[in-house]
């Protein structure tokens, strides 16, 4: 497994969560993004519950943490790191495991798109560390 395989998919997935998030760091554009799933929700049928309005405290924290994930994916742009990977996929772990709760407590099935790009991303980065590692095991031979 070369190192820059591992940087590549640290800093692909950095960009994909970029593009994700960057429209979710203002209110301003985290309300426009909010109407566009409400629509994509109620375009397709999907299942389980409309988006509703959010109140401009509801705004407020998807903004705040639409910058946050945003200043994360600058990081990992910056420094794809092995560290960085592994912190990333523990998160999209972790992420992942609240949209499957949202999703069996009736959030909008909207949330399946975003489920499956956090579940390829936690395998693939995931594949890569171990192999990172295993890698770097033999090399030493331990």
């Amino acid at each position: 497994m070369s190192p820059s395989l591992l940087q590549r998919a640290v800093r692909g997935f950095a960009v994909y969560d970029l593009c994700v998030t960057l429209p979710f760091a203002t209110p301003w554009t985290a309300a426009a993004m909010l109407g566009v799933m409400r629509w994509v929700h109620e375009g397709l049928a999907l299942g389980g519950e409309a988006l509703p309005a959010f109140t401009p405290m509801h705004l407020f924290f998807v903004a705040l943490f639409g910058v946050l994930a945003v200043i994360w994916a600058l990081v990992r742009v910056l420094q794809p790191t092995a560290l960085h990977g592994a912190i990333d996929t523990v998160g999209r772990g972790l992420v992942a495991a609240w949209m499957v709760l949202a999703l069996t407590q009736g959030a909008s099935q909207v949330l399946g798109a975003f489920l499956v790009m956090e579940a390829a991303g936690m395998f693939v980065q995931g594949a890569f560390l171990l192999g990172a590692r295993r890698q770097a095991a033999s090399a030493t031979g331990a």
